[in-house]
């Protein structure tokens, strides 16, 4: 028994692994037949304006691909205009779809989307939209204004497959982020305190919404990065602040530490903002990463993928050529 164990675990954790690059490769085509449909991509969720504020958009990248996946019973009841937690979207946010959630990740808890108001937990994501990045394509540290490039997916939705410059197949979209088991905070808006300005899309034109727009009703609160229908589970590449420490100056995709669950004070607490899961890639795949391409397709990524293959990846239009597997 003890030697057929290892064999049994290793198992069903490739079966595990097919099921969650299933899943990508769904949401993948899913957002390509959206922007079949639209001439547009679905949105990323957040990303920066022109001044770099932080940006919203109501909709998140994974309420816009429901209709793609087979899931109109919550889709066609979704109102497009207003937030999740509106009364009209708010018990609809705590639907579990088995396509935004991959069975590899051990620490998933239902409880940790949070109640919504017809008292079941919301639902969530292991699966984080690549809203840009700011990978400095010279030292490879992190240069939030400087290097800042934005994504294919954008939070005004603004793109479609022309963007891609350096072609679908060379463009990542989504990454796993199958830690964020806590319910990380998140961002307020500016008329709040915070630093984001909230939109909405209507016929590819972006429209500002303010906590008093109607539909808005308790958006003095902040967001929650781990749940399917809140725009902040998009996200920036520009990987762990430690990471250049911890391995001589090289950064790779995958958030460190891994253990202990949560993180350390002397390395990286999974609280604060990219460590860990918290708002970076992050596999509980040994050894790799699953990732959603612009063409449908999705790939097994080394976890050790060095930097600047990343920054690529994510910026549509840099115009180098890339390598990954």
């Amino acid at each position: 028994m003890g030697l057929l164990l290892p064999a049994v675990q290793s198992a069903r954790e490739a079966a595990r692994r097919t099921q969650c690059a299933n899943n990508i490769r769904q949401m993948a085509l899913g957002a390509l037949n959206y922007e079949s449909a639209m001439a547009r991509y679905p949105t990323s969720g957040e990303g920066k304006t022109a001044t770099f504020a932080d940006a919203m958009n109501i909709q998140s990248f994974f309420t816009q691909v429901l209709p793609y996946l087979e899931e109109s019973a919550v889709a066609d009841q979704w109102n497009k205009e207003e937030p999740y937690w509106s009364p009209n979207n708010d018990a609809l946010a705590t639907a579990k779809v088995s396509a935004f959630l991959c069975p590899s990740n051990g620490l998933h808890q239902e409880s940790s989307g949070g109640l919504a108001s017809n008292g079941a937990f919301y639902g969530q994501t292991h699966y984080m939209p690549v809203a840009y990045t700011d990978i400095d394509p010279v030292n490879g540290t992190r240069n939030k204004r400087g290097a800042y490039k934005r994504g294919l997916l954008s939070y005004d939705q603004s793109t479609g497959v022309g963007a891609a410059r350096d072609g679908t197949s060379k463009t990542v979209i989504f990454f796993e982020d199958a830690g964020r088991e806590q319910e990380h905070v998140g961002k307020a808006p500016r008329q709040l305190g915070g630093n984001v300005d909230w939109v909405m899309t209507r016929g590819g034109r972006a429209i500002s919404m303010t906590p008093t727009t109607p539909g808005w009703v308790n958006g003095s609160g902040n967001t929650c990065p781990n749940r399917w229908a809140d725009s902040d589970n998009a996200s920036g590449l520009s990987g762990s602040p430690h990471t250049e420490q911890m391995l001589g100056g090289r950064k790779i995709l995958k958030n460190v530490p891994e253990s202990p669950i949560g993180g350390s004070p002397a390395t990286c607490l999974w609280t604060s903002n990219n460590c860990g899961p918290n708002d970076e890639p992050y596999s509980l795949h040994p050894g790799v990463v699953l990732a959603g391409f612009a063409d449908g397709s999705v790939h097994i990524l080394s976890e050790d993928l060095d930097t600047q293959t990343c920054r690529r990846l994510a910026d549509p239009m840099d115009g180098q050529p890339v390598s990954f597997e």
